[in-house]
C-alpha cells in the first residue's frame, strides 16, 4: 500500500464521511472471524522452491506443510488447495490447472516464492504473491495493480534477528487471506438501505456535487462488479405502513423495555434525554430487525427518522443506539445511507470481526488532531467481550430543541480509551480508491486533554 501524507488525505477527504476503528489490543484474543456459514473459501496455493538450497546449509526451515497448517488454524473457513513444486508437482501441470480455476470454484490464489511464470498472477482472482526472505526477490510489482495482486512475505528460515518480525510477516499474510474470505462473503450479502433520498447512495460533504441522472445505476453496477453485493432501497412509506412496525410503535413492547433497561444499566449516566426516548430507540432496533427479515437483508442503513405516518416533532426517532446494539451481534447497521461507508465497514467486519463507526471527518490543525464525530459507534471496539463506557444523551439533530423532553431522541457519547491505534478508511466503488488515515486516540477527560468538557457534551 502506498503511503499518504496527512496533507494529501485532508485534501481528498475533508468534509467526507469516514469509517474508523480502533486498532488491535494485545490484552485479549479476538473471537474467530469467519465468512458466512455456507461454503468455505477456496484458495489455490502454489509453493516454489526457495533459497538457500539444501547443500548450502544445515538449517531447517519451517516446512510448507507447517505453513499451511498454521494458516489453516489462523484462517477459519478457508480451504487451501496446495500444489507444492518441491514435492514432485510439475509447473506445467499447475499452469494447466490455472485455466480452470473458476470451474474449481477457487476464490483466490497464493504464490509462495518467486513466480517464474507471470501467468500465475494473471488469473484475475484476488492473488497474494508471497516473497520468502533471502530468496531471489525480483517481485513483478508493476504487474500487481492490473491483476488484483498484493504482496506479502514469509521468513521460514527465521533469518530475522527479532522473532516478532517473523511473526508479523505471518500475521500479515493471514490477514490478507482473511480479506479474500471477506470478499467471497460480500458476494452473498444483501444491503437494505432505508432512505427517502432519490439517491441510493446519499451524498453529503460537498454541496456542489451534482450526480448524473444515471448515478444510481452507475453505483449499483460498480458495487455488483466490485463485490457482487445486492442492494435494495425502500423509504418511509414501506416502513410506516408495515403493520408489525405500527403495532410496535403504538403498543407496549416488553422486549423493547428490556433492551432499553439494559442500555441504561450499562451507561455511566443518562443526561439530557428520557427513559421513554431510550425505549423508542429500542423499538427502532426491533423495527430494523423486522425489516431485515422481511427483505432478507444481512446489512442495513436506516436513514429515516420516524416509525409512524405524519409524525409530530416529538415523534422523532434515530437509530444511534440500535446500530451499537447490532455491532454487539456482529451485524453491520448504520444510521445513514452512505453505501461506500457501509461497504467499508462490511469488508473489515467480515475479515476481522472488528466493528467501526461512521463519522463526519474534520481536522483541527492547531491541535494536530483529526475528529470523527457522529451519533453512533461501537461499544465493543475490539470486537470481543470488552466494552467501553458511554453516556446516554439526546440527539444533536433533534427537532425538539429543549433537552430531556419527548422527541429529543437518544444517543451515546462513547468514551474511547486514549493512546489506542485507530484507522480511518473509506472505499469509493466508483473511483476504485481507498482513502486511509491513521493515528492514535487522544485523552478526553484524563491526562493532558486537548479540549474542554463542553465540547464532548455538544458532540
Amino acid at each position: 500500500m502506498s503511503t499518504m501524507s496527512r496533507r494529501t488525505f485532508v485534501k481528498v477527504a475533508s468534509g467526507a464521511l469516514s469509517a474508523c476503528a480502533l486498532g488491535s489490543s494485545p490484552a485479549a484474543e479476538l473471537p474467530p472471524s469467519t465468512g458466512s456459514p455456507g461454503e468455505s473459501t477456496k484458495i489455490f496455493t502454489v509453493f516454489f522452491g526457495f533459497a538457500p538450497s539444501r547443500d548450502d546449509t544445515g538449517l531447517e526451515p519451517v516446512s510448507n506443510e507447517e505453513i499451511i497448517r498454521r494458516l489453516q488454524k489462523a484462517c477459519e473457513g478457508v480451504e487451501f488447495v496446495v500444489r507444492d513444486l518441491t514435492q514432485g508437482v510439475r509447473l506445467d501441470s499447475v499452469m494447466n490447472e490455472l485455466k480452470d480455476l473458476q470451474r474449481q470454484h477457487c476464490d483466490g490464489v497464493i504464490i509462495c516464492g518467486n513466480p517464474r511464470e507471470y501467468d500465475l498472477i494473471r488469473t484475475g482472482l484476488p492473488t497474494i504473491n508471497v516473497s520468502v526472505l533471502s530468496d531471489f526477490m525480483n517481485v513483478p510489482f508493476p504487474l500487481f495493480p492490473k491483476h488484483r495482486v498484493v504482496h506479502a512475505m514469509l521468513d521460514p528460515w527465521q533469518f530475522s534477528a527479532d522473532p516478532k518480525v517473523t511473526e508479523r510477516m505471518f500475521t500479515d499474510l493471514a490477514d490478507k487471506i482473511k480479506l479474500i474470505r471477506a470478499i467471497k462473503r460480500m458476494k452473498q450479502e444483501h444491503i437494505l438501505t432505508v432512505t427517502d433520498s432519490k439517491l441510493v447512495n446519499v451524498i453529503y460533504g460537498d454541496l456542489l456535487k451534482n450526480p448524473p441522472p444515471d448515478y444510481n445505476e452507475q453505483i449499483l453496477a460498480a458495487i455488483d462488479t466490485t463485490f457482487g453485493t445486492r442492494v435494495t432501497k425502500i423509504g418511509t412509506q414501506q416502513v410506516v405502513e408495515d403493520p408489525d412496525i405500527a403495532q410496535l410503535w403504538s403498543g407496549e413492547s416488553p422486549e423493547a423495555n428490556e433492551i432499553a433497561q439494559r442500555w441504561i444499566r450499562a451507561a455511566k449516566k443518562m443526561i439530557h434525554t428520557l427513559e421513554s426516548e431510550v425505549v423508542r430507540s429500542a423499538k427502532v432496533y426491533l423495527a430494523m430487525k423486522m425489516l431485515m427479515r422481511r427483505y432478507g437483508a444481512t446489512a442495513t442503513a436506516f436513514h429515516i427518522r420516524t416509525l409512524k405516518p405524519r409524525p409530530r416533532r416529538e415523534d422523532y426517532v434515530c437509530p444511534a443506539l440500535a446500530t451499537s446494539e447490532f455491532q454487539l451481534e456482529n451485524t453491520v447497521a448504520k444510521c445513514q445511507s452512505h453505501l461506500n461507508i457501509l461497504l467499508s465497514e462490511m469488508l473489515l467486519q467480515y475479515a476481522y470481526r472488528r466493528p467501526s463507526m461512521l463519522g463526519d471527518f474534520s481536522v483541527d490543525t492547531y491541535n494536530n488532531t483529526s475528529m470523527v464525530q457522529h451519533c453512533e459507534g461501537p461499544w465493543n471496539p475490539w470486537g470481543d467481550e470488552r466494552r467501553v463506557p458511554y453516556i446516554l444523551t439526546d440527539h444533536r439533530e433533534r427537532h425538539v430543541r429543549a433537552r430531556a423532553q419527548p422527541g429529543v431522541g437518544a444517543a451515546s457519547c462513547i468514551l474511547y480509551p486514549a493512546d489506542e491505534a485507530v484507522t480511518m478508511w473509506q472505499i469509493d466503488v466508483l473511483s476504485k480508491e481507498v482513502l486511509v488515515h491513521t493515528g492514535k486516540t487522544v485523552p478526553m477527560f484524563d491526562g493532558p486533554v486537548k479540549y474542554r468538557d463542553h465540547l464532548y457534551e455538544m458532540m
